[in-house]
């Protein structure tokens, strides 16, 4: 059995209102990067945690502190969601800290590929800087009903 954890993007999941339904309906259907796994073993989910933010002086020690919360239970492989490979400028610096950290764990960067990086990007980037009432939400983007400014 794969037990698996997934980290994701706390501005996506905080600030959009991303609940991770894509990246977990990956890992349920064996898809994205959820089909190097051998289809004869189970895969376990053991946790969702969400980045420590962009980082500041204590982003190291934050980081950690969540991996240490799925790590302690046993944890194989530990998922960079989509977001995090998308948007995040501190992807590498996190992947080094936590490789320092847990050399055993298998990180994995990426669960599903929903878009080009590049259109999730702009989409993100209307997400977090908009002023729609009511604001639009990482759903709204998945389902492709998302309004931009002046619709």
């Amino acid at each position: 059995m794969a037990r698996i954890g997934i980290i994701t993007c706390a501005n996506c999941t905080q600030d959009a209102n991303c609940a991770a339904v894509v990246c977990l309906g990956e890992l349920r259907k064996r898809r994205g990067f959820f089909e190097g796994y051998p289809k004869d073993e189970p895969l376990e989910l053991i946790g969702l945690i969400s980045c420590a933010g962009c980082p500041t002086l204590a982003a190291p020690e934050k980081i950690l502190r969540r991996v240490k919360a799925v790590a302690d239970f046993r944890l194989d492989a530990l998922h960079f969601s989509f977001c995090m490979t998308a948007v995040c400028p501190f992807l590498h610096k996190y992947v080094e800290i936590i490789n320092a950290y847990f050399p055993n764990l298998e990180l994995v960067l990426g669960t599903h590929k929903p878009v080009p990086p590049a259109d999730f990007r702009r989409g993100i980037k209307e997400l977090l800087c908009q002023t729609l009432n009511p604001p639009q939400t990482m759903g709204d983007m998945i389902r492709g009903t998302m309004k931009t400014p002046g619709e």
